[in-house]
């Protein structure tokens, strides 16, 4: 669990009390270097005179850096750190005791001396590289003939703790994508111990010092999200602090690689950008020294540090529609038949989220509640004259009606001026379909068999926002720009009608969970009256 600011600082400030009493000589520590650490850590700035007093004082850990499976491209991160500068990381900060590629030793030398490091107990460890532990003929490393995976397991047995610097570490890598001859994979998979992930491709200097330098100061584990990954450093989609983010919403993509507006600041999602599928800090610490990052250099994210990245997420100068899927990741449903709950079947121990006419979430107590709310306006027509009012908005819908035509014209012929306000989500399937498609949905089906369709694993978010209070109340409104954002982005029918659905299982899935705490409650049913619909949303009856 992780601790609060409070606990932390408590932590520090005991830690230089037992420095300052053992009289220990101080070091020539930059307040600058320590400063751009504490706010990538995301910590107030009242840390960075107690961090800077801590490493003026501390004996730097001795850090084992292994390499296994893998091209080095981390350690080149490293050393084009600037905050703090190299030579004072690894001498004032750190004790870089073994690194294959900056240390002085070799051969039985350096073997010699990662023994001696081993045998202290008093390590930190960080792998560069995925393991063959399966095949470990694949990676034998040394004088003696040594397997990656015997290395790793010998360093990483005393280690106080374990760092995976990099996507190869983390995931397995470029080496593990299909067909994976030497079956990579990562570290974590092959440990017994807790391993702290850094992915990317390679991770920012910035993100593999700052949380070596955590780790120092507080001996605690960072807060971690469920791939072991840091919050602080992986906890946004990257696509929310990227710079060309205004041109994305106003639906200004760029159309090839020789087109002239990607110096103006376009947005990559249509020439194969996959930050909105990627979570990362890149736009706001950069690489080499804070130098630039590969948006704003113009080409576009490739979701490095999402694992299993090489196959996922389709070619890299492509949008992920079907049409450049060379993987088939399509939903498959299960053909029994689920069982269809109704309003009888209601009582105190279960919920019943109903999809007939009205989307509801009930509940009951001494009477039958409704703990959903949810509407939003439902024709096309009159969303688009109401949605153009700010700048981008007016661009977006101007971009839309320039190069989908014969779609905007269909919305503004065929849909009357009367405006159309509906609680049932079963409505924001007609409401998208003739964005899409330029043409009116004639059965819900025809909606789920495109969702069905998509052929990556990875959904395209619609940004709908939930809150919990008395009611769970699911605003979509904002939300209604994504198909034409995203049809201008390059992606097809299927992926916006997947995205959707996925979209809306996240944000029924709070709901159901919150209702299901508050109310004390056991069971989750469902009702509808489409079958496919059910099958699509019957896994929220596990939550």
């Amino acid at each position: 669990m992780s601790l609060s600011n409070e606990e932390l600082k408590s932590i520090l400030e005991h830690k230089i009390a037992l420095l300052e009493n053992s009289h220990k000589e101080e070091k020539n520590i930059s307040i600058e270097a320590v400063n751009s650490i504490i706010k990538v850590l995301g910590l107030p700035n009242d840390f960075s005179p107690l961090a800077h007093r801590y490493f003026q004082l501390h004996t730097p850990p001795s850090l084992i850096w292994l390499h296994l499976s893998e091209c080095t491209g981390c350690s080149e991160s490293l050393l084009r750190t600037s905050l703090p500068d190299f030579l004072d990381l690894i001498f004032d900060f750190i004790s870089l005791e073994y690194h294959e590629t900056f240390m002085s030793a070799s051969g039985h030398q350096a073997e010699s001396h990662l023994e001696e490091i081993l045998e202290k107990k008093d390590f930190l460890l960080a792998v560069e590289g995925g393991v063959c532990a399966i095949d470990p003929f694949f990676l034998t490393i040394g004088a003696h003939g040594e397997n990656g995976y015997e290395i790793l397991q010998k360093c990483a047995k005393n280690a106080k703790t374990i760092f995976a610097m990099g996507t190869c570490s983390s995931y397995g890598g470029i080496q593990a994508a299909h067909p994976n001859p030497t079956k990579s994979i990562g570290i974590s998979k092959v440990l017994e111990e807790k391993v702290i992930n850094i992915p990317g491709c390679p991770p920012s200097d910035v993100n593999i010092i700052a949380t070596l330098c955590f780790y120092i100061l507080f001996e605690q584990d960072m807060a971690l999200d469920e791939q072991n990954r840091p919050l602080a450093f992986y906890g946004k989609c990257l696509h929310d602090l990227c710079e060309r983010k205004a041109e994305f919403e106003a639906g200004n993509f760029a159309q090839s690689f020789n087109d002239e507006n990607i110096k103006q600041g376009y947005c990559l999602f249509k020439v194969g950008c996959k930050g909105p599928y990627a979570y990362n800090n890149c736009p706001k610490v950069k690489f080499n020294s804070k130098t630039s990052w590969p948006v704003a250099a113009g080409h576009g994210c490739i979701a490095c540090s999402e694992e299993n990245f090489w196959d996922d997420f389709g070619f890299y100068e492509k949008p992920m529609s079907n049409e450049f899927a060379y993987n088939d990741f399509s939903i498959t449903l299960n053909n029994k038949v689920v069982y269809n709950a109704s309003s009888n079947d209601l009582n105190s121990q279960n919920i019943l989220l109903e999809f007939s006419n009205n989307t509801s979430i009930f509940y009951q107590n001494e009477t039958k509640t409704n703990f959903l709310d949810f509407s939003f306006e439902a024709n096309p027509k009159v969303f688009l004259n109401n949605f153009a009012k700010t700048k981008i908005a007016i661009t977006l819908v101007q971009n839309y009606q320039e190069q989908f035509k014969t779609y905007y014209d269909f919305i503004q012929t065929n849909y009357n001026d009367e405006s159309k306000i509906s609680n049932n989500i079963q409505d924001l399937f007609y409401f998208i379909y003739p964005f899409i498609c330029g043409e009116k949905l004639k059965y819900i089906d025809e909606f789920l068999n495109l969702a069905l369709a998509y052929k990556f694993k990875h959904p395209s978010k619609f940004d709908f926002k939930t809150t919990i209070n008395e009611q769970a109340k699911i605003d979509v409104s904002k939300s209604l720009r994504m198909p034409l954002i995203y049809i201008l982005g390059g992606l097809d029918k299927e992926a916006i009608a997947f995205g959707l659905i996925f979209s809306l299982k996240e944000h029924l899935k709070q709901a159901l969970k919150a209702c299901k705490n508050k109310h004390n409650k056991e069971q989750i049913l469902i009702h509808s009256n489409n079958e496919t619909l059910l099958k699509l949303f019957w896994d929220l009856t596990s939550i």
